[in-house]
């Protein structure tokens, strides 16, 4: 898909307003190259009253895909990630899931990485995360991402309109990597208590 095709798309969706910002947020998990977010900020620029529900809107198109992948990956297995990922990020995947849980999960969800939320979510089906588990990171992570896109279309307004999609996937990301990062050091913050 090409950049005017990607514009015109996104035009499209906006112009259906929430019902289109719940589609391009559900078949962006399988398909489409257009992220939620670009239609989830002209949409609240336009209504700020109404930003925190274009990011639950987003919030629920996002984690409904994420859920049929969670019971594709539940129902086939194994071979469904090897049909769509390479055995190099199955197993990095399988290693975070080892390692952090749910956190893996909950940032993937987070991160502006839409492939990344789509592998773990089918990973969280193979590995036999629960069903609620589940729903509960997924919630977290790209919940938070849409909410933190709301708090910035009220605080910056129509400024948010000069970030380009690098831009603002970088603050998501730096903000990604920043609760990474307190995650893995939690404990030397926070110590134990016996």
């Amino acid at each position: 898909m090409g950049l005017f095709e990607i514009e015109l798309s996104r035009d499209l969706f906006i112009s259906l307003g929430a019902p289109g910002l719940f589609f391009v947020a559900f078949l962006e998990f399988f398909l489409l190259p257009i992220p939620p977010d670009l239609v989830l900020i002209p949409l609240a620029l336009a209504t700020p009253e109404l930003a925190f529900m274009y990011a639950a809107i987003a919030t629920a198109g996002s984690v409904t895909a994420g859920l049929i992948g969670y019971y594709i990956g539940q129902k086939g297995g194994r071979p469904v990630l090897e049909s769509r990922f390479t055995a190099d990020r199955i197993d990095r995947a399988e290693a975070y899931f080892d390692k952090h849980g749910l956190v893996t999960l909950a940032v993937g969800a987070f991160a502006p990485i839409p492939e990344g939320y789509e592998l773990l979510s089918v990973a969280s089906g193979v590995l036999g995360l629960s069903p609620r588990s589940y729903l509960l990171a997924s919630l977290l992570g790209r919940g938070g991402k849409y909410a933190l896109e709301a708090v910035l279309v009220l605080a910056l307004g129509e400024a948010i309109q000069s970030l380009g999609e690098i831009e603002l996937y970088a603050i998501t990301g730096a903000i990604t990597i920043l609760t990474a990062v307190a995650y893995l050091f939690r404990r030397r913050w926070i110590p134990l208590t016996k």
